[in-house]
């Protein structure tokens, strides 16, 4: 909470970071096969296999650090849980600015908090750090630090409009809803506590193919720093929370259906995978339940529509 409450003021007087922690990295490269042939997917240099890292071990687990930085580290944890400098924060931040002016602020913020929790500023700056940490065998995990400060108030506003229909913001088509796939209001700002996870607030679609660019460059990056890189992707910052509440809703409505089949032919508790059911008896049953008349159901199973619907 501490670290939350301090990031935040820093991201007005800085540009865009790339948050690093470290795992071991101890898989070796796979060696070319005996029967590739130069110029035909072996010409890529072999990477030597990284010494394994004990974590546990203290001594080894820092041996990487400097002595400068480890000093760094004890500073800003002392900092960071000093309540007082907790609750003023922004104004210390405000009159460092002031008075040191925008270029030194900078620096001084590189050589202490920013320095410490920040790998760099774009792909470019970060190798150096990378390369260093490899070399000890040590891994990255690369955060890609991009998140909007708004207000308590502003983000449950945002959460609620984009979860919800113009009929449900009047009232008119809530009870339509199953009540788990309803927005609530209470956690309209799921920012609070959360420190694995980026929070992303819908604004328009035009936002969310921003995100998109943004994760293409994220993965291309990793690709660069690493040989066996992966990236994790937040889906729900690609779309309206509203539709994928929605889908959400249709996904296991159907999945309530399938198994209610299932059961009236005598298949209660079997997998999904293994349940076959008679299409004879499902089309009896949903004719009776007056979802569809026998004709429309008939139309269903041709083999021309699925041959188009799969």
């Amino acid at each position: 909470m501490a670290l939350r409450r301090v990031l935040p003021a820093l991201r007005p007087y800085i540009p865009r970071f790339a948050p690093l922690s470290t795992a071991p990295a101890v898989r070796e490269q796979p060696a070319a096969g005996p029967g590739a042939l130069p110029g035909r997917g072996s010409a890529k240099a072999v990477r030597p296999p990284v010494p394994a890292v004990d974590f546990g071990n203290a001594q080894e687990a820092y041996r990487s650090r400097r002595t400068w930085e480890l000093a760094r580290s004890l500073l800003v944890l002392r900092l960071c849980a000093w309540p007082a400098l907790l609750a003023r924060h922004e104004q210390l931040l405000y009159v460092a600015r002031k008075l040191l002016g925008q270029r030194l602020f900078n620096k001084l913020m590189k050589m202490t908090f920013y320095g410490h929790f920040v790998a760099g500023e774009d792909q470019e700056s970060i190798q150096p750090l990378l390369r260093h940490n490899r070399a000890f065998g040590v891994g990255a995990i690369l955060d890609y630090g991009v998140e909007e400060d708004l207000s308590p108030e502003e983000a449950e506003h945002k959460e609620m409009e984009s979860c919800t229909s113009a009929a449900e913001r009047d009232g008119s088509g809530t009870n339509k809803r199953d009540k788990q796939y309803q927005a609530h209001r209470a956690f309209g700002d799921r920012r609070s506590g959360v420190i694995s996870a980026r929070t992303y607030f819908y604004a328009n679609e035009a936002k969310c193919d921003s995100h998109m660019e943004t994760f293409l460059r994220c993965i291309e990056a990793s690709g660069r720093v690493s040989d066996d890189g992966f990236i994790a992707i937040k889906l729900t910052a690609l779309g309206r929370p509203q539709f994928l509440l929605q889908f959400s809703e249709v996904l296991t409505k159907w999945r309530r259906f399938f198994h209610q089949m299932a059961a009236e032919q005598g298949q209660a508790g079997l997998a999904a995978m293994d349940t076959k059911l008679e299409v004879a008896a499902l089309q009896e049953s949903v004719a009776k339940m007056g979802i569809a008349s026998r004709a429309e159901i008939e139309d269903w199973f041709t083999a021309e529509t699925l041959g188009v619907s799969g």
